[in-house]
């Protein structure tokens, strides 16, 4: 007889940011000439955006979804990662990969994310722990590897071994990012 499933509230915010445990990045965009940005009026976002969707196939997470107290948390979580976004980490791969400044950046605050960390947990991972190990063209496009440190394990990773982040970039262009076992080629 299995156990009833339970959802937790970290586990609830992190399948609705990254949508089936992979973030989706487009393609990069040229940023708009100055004077669009000028004259473009600003739009607050509608409330409904605010928030995901709780479209989910199962009841209790969808339901879940709708309390105040996953709404504050969720609201919590994205001021969070808006502050983290600011901060200018260094590391040694910066600026190295081939990939936008922002992409590159993004990739410590996703790990944090995945881990539950925050620039303000004892010793999150930060920029500079991850080690790039390079591009491959692989099957399924070029996928650029980093590895995370064995520091993650202490913050909730149960799989064994060496664990990965890693940007896939299809052949559409379009970009992904995801973590775990899967391992560069070679």
């Amino acid at each position: 007889m299995s156990a009833p499933y339970r959802t937790t509230l970290p586990a609830a915010l992190t399948a609705c940011t990254l949508l089936a445990g992979c973030m989706q990045q487009p393609p990069d965009d040229p940023a708009p000439a100055p004077q669009a940005q000028e004259a473009a009026p600003a739009v607050a976002p509608p409330a409904a955006a605010a928030l995901p969707a709780a479209r989910s196939e199962d009841p209790a997470l969808a339901a879940h979804m709708q309390t105040p107290e996953f709404r504050r948390e969720y609201r919590t979580k994205q001021e969070q990662l808006q502050v983290e976004s600011e901060v200018q980490e260094t590391a040694p791969w910066l600026g190295s990969t081939g990939l936008s400044d922002a992409q590159e950046r993004a990739v410590p605050r996703y790990v944090r994310m995945e881990l539950g960390q925050s620039l303000g947990s004892a010793d999150p991972v930060r920029a500079e722990d991850l080690q790039y190990i390079g591009q491959f063209a692989e099957l399924d496009g070029t996928v650029y590897y980093w590895r995370i440190p064995e520091k993650a394990h202490a913050h909730g990773d149960t799989h064994r071994g060496a664990a990965y982040v890693y940007i896939r970039k299809d052949a559409g262009g379009v970009f992904y990012t995801d973590w775990g076992n899967r391992t560069p080629p070679g």
